[in-house]
């Protein structure tokens, strides 16, 4: 099992611990006292939970089973095998085995929601989309302040591409979290959801709103990439070359580490504004400010081989190289620059001698949350679907690491 569904079973084991904690000891269930104590206390379930720490679920499921039969059957412990068995990849028994749990008499509200709410989880996660949505409804009807029924219909809503329910979900959590730490990212996420309305209306063709959207998202978070991206195409499909270039500048000041985002975007923009000059003397203020800056160094060199100065572009290739040896973008340019110099031998060799051991990064981009790797950097991991998760994995050098 990958560690990331790994993590899955152990949080939905917590999570039904923590709603077996939630109720009372005992209960009624058919005439009798129920002794919820002595579930917790059976060698089964000790043993079961050991199984689950070891990564071994078909014992768990098997030890935990025992321990639900000998106590009498408790919900908890049915709602946890329900789970298990979910990210077992079982997803009709662990539907079967939550439906089951609806039809016991005399269900509290609580425990009703918290049923559902895995119930809505085997949907989701068998693609029963509107089956979720009705589970994940319902439980905010019996229990209006549940976040993890909130936060799934969010996914959902993300999913689908209905970014105006997604947002209004978001809200409705960061609302609920308002003094926590938690406000933060649902900024950061607002942000982005605003985003995706802003393309939305781009779609529909109506640049007015599109960039009323990009500039709210700035407003909720002032390090936003793509709606600072956005908002200065807008600008510039407009004949507004100045003002999207401004949008990009700003984007470099808020968000050095990204601003080779904004490097063609710019150099377009400062040349229609008669300015092309402005470019080169960006790239070295960045380098300037971050010597290890190779993006600003492969721009730079890019703008210079493309004005006749190959021999000035390989120099800055050459110093990008030691600090990424590993990007493929730049052996690419070195190699049509070597090309245009006619393929000097020791050039060749310098560059030879530079790369030995180098590795080529054709997927360099890696999801911190499920490992997901992709070819460029996402604003949203197609995966586990996370938002601005993405960074660039990078090697150190031979000589760093030997240290």
């Amino acid at each position: 099992m990958p560690p990331v569904a790994f993590i899955g079973v152990l949080l939905a084991l917590l999570a039904g611990l923590a709603i077996g904690k939630a109720w009372e000891r005992y209960k009624l269930q058919d005439g009798q006292w129920i002794d919820r104590r002595r579930a917790r206390e059976s060698p089964h379930y000790m043993l079961g939970l050991n199984f689950l720490v070891a990564n071994q679920i078909d014992p768990a499921i098997g030890e935990l089973s025992k321990a639900a039969h000998a106590a009498g059957d408790p919900l908890e412990i049915h709602l946890i095998l329900g789970n298990l068995f979910r990210e077992k990849g079982q997803v009709g028994r662990a539907i079967q085995e939550h439906q089951a749990l609806l039809q016991r008499p005399n269900l509290r509200k609580l425990e009703h929601a918290n049923v559902l709410l895995c119930l809505g989880l085997d949907y989701k996660h068998g693609g029963f989309v509107d089956r979720a949505l009705e589970a994940f409804t319902e439980v905010l009807r019996l229990d209006p302040q549940n976040q993890y029924a909130l936060s799934n219909l969010e996914k959902i809503y993300e999913e689908q591409h209905q970014w105006h329910d997604a947002y209004a979900t978001r809200e409705k959590l960061a609302r609920l979290s308002s003094g926590s730490d938690e406000p933060p990212r649902h900024h950061e996420i607002l942000a982005f959801l605003e985003n995706e309305l802003g393309q939305d209306a781009l779609k529909r063709k109506n640049d007015a709103e599109a960039a009323r959207r990009f500039e709210a998202a700035i407003d909720l978070d002032a390090r936003n990439t793509p709606a600072y991206l956005n908002l200065g195409d807008v600008r510039f499909y407009e004949g507004n070359a100045a003002g999207a270039a401004a949008v990009w500048e700003k984007l470099i000041e808020a968000s050095p580490d990204r601003a080779y985002l904004a490097f063609s975007r710019l150099e377009s923009a400062y040349s229609t504004m008669g300015a092309a000059e402005r470019f080169p003397a960006l790239c070295k203020r960045l380098i300037a400010a971050n010597p290890q800056d190779w993006r600003a160094r492969l721009a730079l060199a890019r703008h210079l081989s493309s004005n006749g100065r190959a021999a000035d572009a390989l120099e800055l290739l050459f110093e990008a190289l030691v600090q990424n040896p590993h990007a493929l973008a730049l052996h690419q340019t070195i190699w049509q620059t070597l090309s245009a110099l006619d393929l000097p031998r020791h050039l060749v060799n310098r560059y030879v001698d530079i790369t030995r051991g180098a590795i080529f990064y054709l997927d360099p981009h890696i999801c911190i949350r499920c490992r997901y790797r992709s070819t460029e950097l996402l604003w949203q991991c197609p995966h586990c679907h996370e938002w601005n998760t993405f960074v660039e994995e990078r090697i150190a050098p031979a000589k760093e690491a030997e240290t």
